[in-house]
Protein backbone atom coordinates (compact mmCIF):
# COMPACT_ATOMS: atom_id res chain seq x y z
CA UNK A 1 0.00 0.00 0.00
CA UNK A 2 0.86 3.39 -0.15
CA UNK A 3 -0.14 5.18 2.23
CA UNK A 4 0.97 6.98 4.86
CA UNK A 5 -0.01 9.14 8.20
CA UNK A 6 3.16 10.84 9.24
CA UNK A 7 1.66 14.55 8.90
CA UNK A 8 5.28 16.11 8.48
CA UNK A 9 6.49 13.46 5.55
CA UNK A 10 5.39 15.05 2.07
CA UNK A 11 4.41 12.02 0.35
CA UNK A 12 4.80 12.60 -3.52
CA UNK A 13 4.16 9.88 -6.08
CA UNK A 14 4.81 10.28 -10.09
CA UNK A 15 2.24 7.71 -11.85
CA UNK A 16 2.51 7.48 -15.60
CA UNK A 17 -1.74 6.57 -16.14
CA UNK A 18 -1.23 5.49 -20.00
CA UNK A 19 -4.13 6.59 -21.95
CA UNK A 20 -5.90 4.46 -24.58
CA UNK A 21 -4.35 3.02 -27.27
CA UNK A 22 -6.12 3.38 -30.88
CA UNK A 23 -6.04 -0.29 -31.37
CA UNK A 24 -6.59 -1.83 -28.01
CA UNK A 25 -9.83 -3.25 -26.17
CA UNK A 26 -8.44 -4.15 -22.94
CA UNK A 27 -7.50 -1.98 -19.94
CA UNK A 28 -9.38 1.01 -20.74
CA UNK A 29 -9.21 3.80 -19.07
CA UNK A 30 -12.88 3.67 -18.30
CA UNK A 31 -12.39 0.14 -16.73
CA UNK A 32 -9.22 1.77 -14.95
CA UNK A 33 -10.40 5.41 -13.81
CA UNK A 34 -12.10 4.46 -10.65
CA UNK A 35 -9.10 2.61 -8.97
CA UNK A 36 -6.44 4.99 -10.71
CA UNK A 37 -8.31 7.86 -8.92
CA UNK A 38 -9.03 5.66 -5.76
CA UNK A 39 -5.32 5.38 -5.47
CA UNK A 40 -4.86 8.84 -5.34
CA UNK A 41 -7.33 9.74 -2.67
CA UNK A 42 -6.45 6.83 -0.45
CA UNK A 43 -2.77 7.34 -0.93
CA UNK A 44 -2.19 10.02 1.54
CA UNK A 45 -0.10 11.75 -1.25
CA UNK A 46 -0.01 15.23 -0.99
CA UNK A 47 2.02 15.52 -4.75
CA UNK A 48 1.20 13.96 -7.77
CA UNK A 49 2.81 14.02 -11.07
CA UNK A 50 0.90 12.38 -13.55
CA UNK A 51 2.18 11.71 -17.72
CA UNK A 52 -0.59 11.04 -20.44
CA UNK A 53 -3.37 12.75 -18.85
CA UNK A 54 -5.76 13.30 -21.77
CA UNK A 55 -8.67 15.96 -21.39
CA UNK A 56 -11.05 13.47 -21.17
CA UNK A 57 -8.89 11.62 -18.22
CA UNK A 58 -8.80 15.05 -16.72
CA UNK A 59 -12.25 15.52 -16.42
CA UNK A 60 -13.30 12.11 -15.21
CA UNK A 61 -10.36 12.74 -12.30
CA UNK A 62 -11.91 16.24 -11.52
CA UNK A 63 -15.64 14.60 -11.00
CA UNK A 64 -14.60 11.74 -8.85
CA UNK A 65 -11.90 13.40 -7.03
CA UNK A 66 -14.26 16.50 -6.66
CA UNK A 67 -12.63 19.44 -4.45
CA UNK A 68 -10.34 17.58 -2.32
CA UNK A 69 -7.55 18.33 -5.05
CA UNK A 70 -6.21 20.60 -7.30
CA UNK A 71 -5.08 19.87 -11.09
CA UNK A 72 -2.73 21.84 -12.86
CA UNK A 73 -1.11 21.90 -16.64
CA UNK A 74 -1.69 22.20 -20.23
CA UNK A 75 -1.73 19.57 -23.01
CA UNK A 76 1.42 19.42 -25.59
CA UNK A 77 -0.70 20.88 -28.17
CA UNK A 78 -1.76 24.00 -26.11
CA UNK A 79 -4.95 22.92 -26.39
CA UNK A 80 -5.19 22.23 -30.26
CA UNK A 81 -5.99 18.98 -30.35
CA UNK A 82 -8.33 18.38 -27.28
CA UNK A 83 -8.89 14.30 -27.91
CA UNK A 84 -5.04 13.94 -28.40
CA UNK A 85 -3.85 16.67 -26.12
CA UNK A 86 -1.63 14.74 -23.54
CA UNK A 87 -1.00 16.38 -20.25
CA UNK A 88 2.18 16.16 -17.67
CA UNK A 89 0.08 17.66 -14.95
CA UNK A 90 0.57 18.07 -10.94
CA UNK A 91 -2.38 16.87 -8.66
CA UNK A 92 -2.10 18.64 -5.51
CA UNK A 93 -4.12 17.68 -2.15
CA UNK A 94 -5.92 20.89 -1.24
CA UNK A 95 -5.58 20.32 2.52
CA UNK A 96 -2.16 19.87 2.19
CA UNK A 97 -0.55 22.12 -0.59
CA UNK A 98 -1.70 26.04 -1.80
CA UNK A 99 -0.91 26.79 -5.62
CA UNK A 100 0.61 29.82 -5.99
CA UNK A 101 1.51 29.89 -9.90
CA UNK A 102 2.61 27.45 -12.63
CA UNK A 103 3.14 27.21 -16.28
CA UNK A 104 3.68 24.72 -18.98
CA UNK A 105 6.78 24.71 -21.21
CA UNK A 106 7.93 22.77 -24.12
CA UNK A 107 11.31 20.28 -24.37
CA UNK A 108 12.86 22.24 -27.58
CA UNK A 109 14.50 24.93 -28.95
CA UNK A 110 11.64 27.58 -28.31
CA UNK A 111 10.69 26.12 -24.90
CA UNK A 112 8.07 28.85 -24.63
CA UNK A 113 6.33 28.04 -28.22
CA UNK A 114 3.45 25.87 -28.02
CA UNK A 115 3.58 22.15 -29.86
CA UNK A 116 7.29 23.12 -30.72
CA UNK A 117 9.13 19.84 -30.30
CA UNK A 118 12.32 18.54 -29.79
CA UNK A 119 14.86 17.31 -32.14
CA UNK A 120 13.98 13.49 -33.60
CA UNK A 121 11.03 13.46 -31.17
CA UNK A 122 7.95 11.69 -32.31
CA UNK A 123 5.62 14.25 -30.34
CA UNK A 124 6.23 17.78 -28.70
CA UNK A 125 6.82 17.07 -25.15
CA UNK A 126 6.71 19.44 -21.86
CA UNK A 127 7.26 20.06 -18.46
CA UNK A 128 4.73 21.27 -15.83
CA UNK A 129 5.62 23.54 -12.99
CA UNK A 130 4.21 25.05 -9.85
CA UNK A 131 5.50 27.16 -6.95
CA UNK A 132 3.24 25.72 -4.30
CA UNK A 133 2.96 26.62 -0.41
CA UNK A 134 2.93 23.69 2.48
CA UNK A 135 0.75 24.55 4.43
CA UNK A 136 1.51 22.85 7.75
CA UNK A 137 5.13 24.21 7.32
CA UNK A 138 4.32 27.41 5.43
CA UNK A 139 7.21 26.39 3.23
CA UNK A 140 7.39 27.44 -0.10
CA UNK A 141 8.73 24.54 -2.77
CA UNK A 142 8.90 24.27 -6.46
CA UNK A 143 7.58 20.61 -8.40
CA UNK A 144 8.33 20.09 -11.99
CA UNK A 145 6.50 17.42 -13.84
CA UNK A 146 8.07 15.72 -17.26
CA UNK A 147 7.33 12.70 -19.97
CA UNK A 148 10.48 12.49 -22.18
CA UNK A 149 10.39 10.97 -25.73
CA UNK A 150 10.15 7.33 -26.08
CA UNK A 151 12.40 7.43 -29.34
CA UNK A 152 14.67 9.78 -29.97
CA UNK A 153 17.77 9.77 -26.76
CA UNK A 154 18.72 13.22 -28.50
CA UNK A 155 14.94 14.67 -27.68
CA UNK A 156 15.37 13.19 -23.63
CA UNK A 157 18.98 15.02 -23.46
CA UNK A 158 17.98 18.21 -25.04
CA UNK A 159 14.61 17.73 -22.34
CA UNK A 160 17.10 17.62 -19.37
CA UNK A 161 19.30 20.55 -20.60
CA UNK A 162 15.56 22.91 -21.00
CA UNK A 163 14.55 21.61 -17.82
CA UNK A 164 17.50 22.61 -15.88
CA UNK A 165 17.96 25.92 -17.41
CA UNK A 166 14.72 26.67 -16.21
CA UNK A 167 15.21 25.51 -13.02
CA UNK A 168 18.47 27.83 -12.34
CA UNK A 169 16.31 30.44 -13.82
CA UNK A 170 13.70 29.99 -11.33
CA UNK A 171 16.70 30.07 -8.45
CA UNK A 172 18.30 33.11 -9.89
CA UNK A 173 15.06 34.81 -8.89
CA UNK A 174 13.63 32.70 -5.81
CA UNK A 175 15.31 29.92 -5.06
CA UNK A 176 13.18 27.32 -3.65
CA UNK A 177 13.42 23.33 -2.12
CA UNK A 178 12.90 21.55 -5.82
CA UNK A 179 11.09 18.65 -7.07
CA UNK A 180 11.66 17.10 -10.30
CA UNK A 181 10.33 13.65 -11.30
CA UNK A 182 7.93 11.86 -14.22
CA UNK A 183 8.44 9.44 -16.92
CA UNK A 184 11.85 9.52 -18.70
CA UNK A 185 11.43 6.92 -20.71
CA UNK A 186 15.29 5.90 -20.43
CA UNK A 187 17.39 3.46 -18.04
CA UNK A 188 19.70 4.62 -15.16
CA UNK A 189 22.59 4.54 -16.99
CA UNK A 190 21.62 6.43 -20.12
CA UNK A 191 22.55 10.37 -21.04
CA UNK A 192 19.84 12.08 -19.74
CA UNK A 193 19.53 10.21 -16.47
CA UNK A 194 22.90 10.40 -15.61
CA UNK A 195 23.26 13.96 -15.86
CA UNK A 196 20.52 14.37 -13.25
CA UNK A 197 21.79 11.90 -10.83
CA UNK A 198 25.28 12.59 -11.25
CA UNK A 199 24.31 16.72 -11.69
CA UNK A 200 26.62 16.55 -14.55
CA UNK A 201 26.16 20.58 -15.49
CA UNK A 202 27.94 23.91 -14.76
CA UNK A 203 24.65 25.19 -12.67
CA UNK A 204 25.59 26.22 -9.24
CA UNK A 205 22.13 26.82 -8.15
CA UNK A 206 21.25 22.97 -8.65
CA UNK A 207 22.05 20.06 -6.98
CA UNK A 208 19.50 17.04 -7.40
CA UNK A 209 19.56 13.97 -5.56
CA UNK A 210 17.99 10.81 -6.95
CA UNK A 211 15.36 9.14 -5.11
CA UNK A 212 16.27 6.11 -5.38
CA UNK A 213 19.24 6.25 -3.30
CA UNK A 214 16.76 5.09 -0.38
CA UNK A 215 14.65 2.42 -2.05
CA UNK A 216 15.47 -1.28 -0.62
CA UNK A 217 17.77 -2.93 -3.39
CA UNK A 218 15.34 -5.97 -2.95
CA UNK A 219 12.52 -3.37 -4.10
CA UNK A 220 14.07 -1.99 -6.77
CA UNK A 221 12.38 -2.88 -10.31
CA UNK A 222 11.06 -2.22 -13.66
CA UNK A 223 8.70 0.55 -13.25
CA UNK A 224 7.21 -0.68 -16.67
CA UNK A 225 4.45 -3.65 -16.73
CA UNK A 226 2.56 -3.56 -19.37
CA UNK A 227 -0.68 -4.36 -17.27
CA UNK A 228 1.18 -7.68 -16.93
CA UNK A 229 2.26 -7.62 -13.21
CA UNK A 230 5.46 -8.42 -13.81
CA UNK A 231 8.27 -7.09 -10.59
CA UNK A 232 11.34 -8.15 -12.25
CA UNK A 233 14.74 -7.38 -9.91
CA UNK A 234 16.83 -7.83 -13.05
CA UNK A 235 14.90 -4.76 -14.67
CA UNK A 236 15.61 -1.09 -14.10
CA UNK A 237 12.69 1.30 -13.83
CA UNK A 238 11.86 4.38 -16.35
CA UNK A 239 9.94 6.15 -13.97
CA UNK A 240 12.05 8.71 -11.76
CA UNK A 241 12.24 11.52 -9.00
CA UNK A 242 14.93 13.85 -8.20
CA UNK A 243 14.92 16.17 -5.17
CA UNK A 244 17.29 19.00 -4.03
CA UNK A 245 19.68 19.26 -1.34
CA UNK A 246 16.79 20.93 1.31
CA UNK A 247 14.46 17.01 1.42
CA UNK A 248 15.77 14.56 3.78
CA UNK A 249 14.64 11.51 1.80
CA UNK A 250 12.85 8.83 4.20
CA UNK A 251 12.06 6.06 1.50
CA UNK A 252 11.71 5.04 -1.61
CA UNK A 253 9.38 2.29 -3.16
CA UNK A 254 7.69 1.47 -6.25
CA UNK A 255 4.20 0.51 -5.51
CA UNK A 256 2.97 -2.82 -7.18
CA UNK A 257 -0.04 -4.20 -5.77
CA UNK A 258 -2.75 -5.19 -8.06
CA UNK A 259 -6.71 -4.36 -7.26
CA UNK A 260 -8.28 -7.77 -7.22
CA UNK A 261 -5.92 -8.59 -10.65
CA UNK A 262 -6.46 -5.09 -12.08
CA UNK A 263 -3.86 -2.79 -12.58
CA UNK A 264 -4.20 0.87 -12.77
CA UNK A 265 -1.98 1.88 -15.01
CA UNK A 266 0.95 -0.18 -17.81
CA UNK A 267 3.24 1.92 -15.17
CA UNK A 268 3.90 1.31 -11.40
CA UNK A 269 3.56 4.23 -9.57
CA UNK A 270 6.49 5.71 -7.56
CA UNK A 271 6.68 6.75 -4.21
CA UNK A 272 9.12 8.90 -2.06
CA UNK A 273 8.57 10.22 1.59
CA UNK A 274 10.29 13.55 1.56
CA UNK A 275 11.03 15.54 4.52
CA UNK A 276 12.22 19.37 4.17
CA UNK A 277 15.21 19.85 6.50
CA UNK A 278 15.38 22.80 9.17
CA UNK A 279 15.89 25.97 7.20
CA UNK A 280 19.12 27.28 8.99
CA UNK A 281 18.87 30.69 10.53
Amino acid sequence: MITSFDSSIIKVVSFNLKRDASMGKKNKWNDRKDIAADIIKKSGASIIGVQELLPTMKNDFKNILNNQFTIIGEGRYGGSKPSNDEHSDIIFKNDKIEVIEHKTFWLSKKPEKQCSRGTLAVFPRICTVAEVLIKDTNQKIRVFNTHFDHISWIARKLGVRIILEYMNRFNNIEPMPTILMGDLNCKPDSKAAKILRYNLHNYKSIHLNDVYTRCDKNEMCNTFHNFKGIKDNRKQPIDYMFVSDDFEIEKTYISTEDYNGQYPSDHYPLVALLKLKPVMA
